[in-house]
């Protein structure tokens, strides 16, 4: 009896540190409405995010995408659903299906379009600002298809 209850205890404290692996498809459940940010003086998006979606805020995730560097220097990188050509800044998909990232140390050079996987705590922006609708923080490189 006592082995079961150590048992239950182990699977119990490994499934709450477990993350959660998800597809971009998990991520589609928001919508935006456009609204002159007095801030920064533009137009912006706002989004309003189903109830699924909350749920995933602050959660850590692994998810796999292609890579788009935003600087020279290849420290900054966003992790997009589609290959660049069709991704939000090029080909027409929305800002759902892009999210920034945030290394824990700077992994070695990722070119634009390079499929990887990533561990991170999803952190959800109604109004992004200068960030992203989509921020994962904390992310560990995975794996480079």
């Amino acid at each position: 009896m006592r082995w079961i209850a150590t048992l239950s205890l182990i699977i119990t404290s490994w499934a709450s540190t477990a993350q959660t692996s998800i597809r971009w498809a998990d991520l589609e459940q928001v919508g935006f409405e456009e609204f002159y940010d007095r801030d920064r003086s533009e137009w912006s998006m706002q989004a309003s995010f189903s109830e699924s979606v909350r749920d995933l805020n602050g959660v850590e995730i692994e998810i796999t995408g292609y890579t788009i560097p935003l600087d020279v220097s290849g420290e900054v990188y966003v992790l997009s659903a589609f290959a660049f050509s069709s991704c939000f800044f090029c080909g027409g998909a929305g800002p759902e299906s892009v999210m920034g990232l945030n290394f824990k140390e700077s992994p070695d050079r990722l070119n634009t379009d390079d499929v990887i996987a990533v561990r991170g705590t999803l952190r959800l922006n109604r109004n992004p600002g200068l960030e992203f609708h989509y921020m994962l923080d904390n992310v560990e490189l995975i794996r480079r298809y």
